[in-house]
């Protein structure tokens, strides 16, 4: 569900959380939804490509003072979405904390801290796609 775009933690557990993306997926594919991963859901999941294969983004937590290759790939996507005009440097600074801030504004359920983390990270795939 994750590779989906789905945003939820990767436990092991099928829980709500789990459950309410199954459901989600669903509906939007037009299956049965009943949360259940039978047959057609599974066969539709398969046929998912992970999200922004062409901007991959990194996995853990950048913010200011960040350097090195994962705030290069940070920086390519922002820029691709149009929040980040500065150079492509790999230094989190000033202008990545600002251009990651405009991207959270953008979405209600994330921070406005410009910290790069997990939430920030599947929502940007998502807006990437």
């Amino acid at each position: 569900m994750i590779a989906a775009g789905y945003s939820l933690t990767a436990d092991g557990i099928f829980g709500a959380g789990t459950e309410a993306a199954v459901i989600a997926f669903q509906k939007k594919n037009k299956l049965t939804a009943d949360g259940i991963v039978g047959s057609q859901t599974y066969a539709a999941l398969s046929k998912v490509k992970p999200p922004s294969a062409s901007y991959p983004l990194p996995s853990g937590v950048y913010r200011d003072g960040s350097s090195g290759e994962p705030v290069k790939q940070i920086q390519r996507a922002l820029q691709k979405l149009g929040l980040y005009s500065g150079s492509i440097d790999g230094q989190y600074g000033p202008q990545t904390t600002a251009a990651v801030r405009r991207f959270q504004n953008r979405y209600a359920s994330l921070a406005d801290d410009g910290v790069y983390g997990p939430g920030t990270r599947t929502y940007m795939l998502n807006a990437l796609k």
